[in-house]
């Protein structure tokens, strides 16, 4: 059955302009809405204890009410946008809560401190100042708790909404790779090869026939069941491709040598599925190989986190290649991680460094 892709609401793929957004208009709305009420405050506070908000008489009270509301709006926007980029909602919402408010209770004490500091020594010693700190107080808090509420229900629904979009996005991405990694395993030339190996196998040697046959078994199997993951655990994947170059090995013999060096310590983490049997591929497709010139990949894990696929550089001279693999895995990549692949060339390697993921990523 084909799969139809997932409908999007409009308002989802494209959101009206909020004030907490970036830009100019934004800003400035912000700044009245949020100074408007900064002096509402200072004024009830005033006409609470019976005296006359006078603005112009005594400005302080009302400057530092509308600076204090400000900065304590505007910090909490910047945490909300920082924590978007390092601590996005759906890794982790309870702890994402958590930090979002510590940090705002830590900067709304450090705006409260610094406004008091500010205040002069008559309005300190005043008769009503305890009092009206802490109703002025009270209200921040309030103000405070609305407005990450807010910002809360926000970025809540904007995550949602890029979600909803980016798991469209890999979906087709992810069809559009087992269609070609099919295309790619049951192409005439591969079976052929495949074939007549095995035929080649069952005159010469029977037994090893049969091991043969097994491993071909199991990189289709493998192709099958993971045509619908989005990754896949390392030693899931080094197990499939021992299989795949079993195949290759028994073809070419000594004119392919790969070397597999993975520290145990990342064979938990998930990459794409097939990606290595797709850049083990584009190394054998590309480069010309003997018995006295091999062909060499190495695959192994370095000190970050990377897993580095290197292979002699001997190019064919002409070969026919559409890129669609390479690209779809690096495509996948930026979706999964917004990081691109690293790919270095020197005289005589070439070399792939695939970000390893967290079962969580």
């Amino acid at each position: 059955m084909k799969n139809e892709p997932q409908h999007i609401p409009k308002e989802f793929k494209n959101p009206k302009i909020s004030i907490t957004d970036k830009g100019v208009w934004p800003t400035v709305s912000r700044f009245v809405i949020v100074s408007s009420i900064g002096l509402l405050v200072i004024a009830f506070v005033f006409l609470l204890y019976g005296e006359s908000p006078d603005m112009l008489n005594n400005p302080l009270p009302f400057i530092l009410s509308v600076l204090s509301f400000n900065l304590a709006s505007e910090g909490n926007i910047i945490i909300n946008r920082y924590l978007d980029k390092k601590s996005p909602w759906f890794f982790s919402i309870s702890r994402r809560i958590k930090k979002q408010l510590l940090w705002s209770f830590l900067w709304t004490v450090c705006v409260v401190i610094v406004s008091f500091m500010a205040l002069p020594d008559h309005i300190l010693e005043g008769p009503y100042f305890r009092r009206s700190a802490v109703l002025v107080i009270t209200f921040g808090l309030i103000f405070v708790l609305i407005f990450n509420s807010t910002l809360f229900i926000r970025s809540f629904l904007l995550n949602w909404r890029k979600s909803l979009i980016e798991v469209e996005a890999l979906k087709q991405a992810k069809m559009q790779s087992d269609y070609k990694v099919l295309q790619n395993q049951l192409n005439p030339h591969f079976l052929f090869n495949s074939f007549s190996t095995l035929i080649s196998e069952i005159y010469y040697n029977p037994s090893q026939a049969i091991e043969f046959t097994q491993k071909l078994a199991e990189v289709y199997r493998y192709v099958l069941q993971k045509r619908n993951e989005i990754t896949v655990p390392l030693h899931e994947e080094l197990d499939f491709l021992n299989d795949f170059v079993f195949l290759h090995k028994k073809r070419m013999g000594n004119a392919l040598v790969v070397n597999i060096n993975i520290s145990e310590q990342y064979t938990d983490h998930h990459i794409p599925p097939l990606s290595l049997q797709l850049l083990i591929e584009n190394a054998i497709k590309h480069n010309c190989a003997s018995e006295q010139n091999p062909l060499v990949i190495t695959v192994e894990t370095t000190e970050n986190r990377q897993l580095k696929i290197c292979n002699s550089l001997q190019p064919k001279r002409t070969v026919h290649s559409t890129g669609t693999g390479f690209d779809n895995i690096v495509q996948r990549y930026k979706m999964l991680t917004g990081e691109d692949i690293r790919v270095s060339t020197t005289p005589t390697h070439y070399c792939i460094e695939l970000p390893l993921l967290l079962d969580a990523e």
